[in-house]
């Protein structure tokens, strides 16, 4: 899953009601702070989507091998996931 946030600052003090400062302050005490989130850059979450997409799975999917320089987290189940680490090949 992906929860993306963007803006500009300057939106803030243009197009938004006042105490809109306010908001985003406490927005992000909320979200920051959990060792289950991975927070990333825009260049961080374009990568990662390249290195996801560039996993070679067998023809009846049952292996996956990472060429790739990054670790990529594959889910196998709704809540079970395993990390293929780069220049591993796991069987699933």
């Amino acid at each position: 899953w992906l929860f993306y946030v963007w803006g500009h600052t300057y939106e803030f003090d243009t197009n938004a009601p006042t105490n809109n400062w306010e908001y985003i302050e406490e927005f992000a005490k909320k979200i920051s702070g959990h060792e289950d989130v991975w927070y990333a850059t825009n260049m961080e979450i374009y990568e990662y989507i390249k290195a996801y997409h560039s996993l070679e799975w067998s023809a009846d999917g049952r292996t996956v091998y990472n060429p790739g320089d990054k670790d990529v987290w594959v889910g196998i189940t709704f809540d079970k996931n395993i990390c293929v680490k780069s220049g591993e090949t796991v069987k699933i």
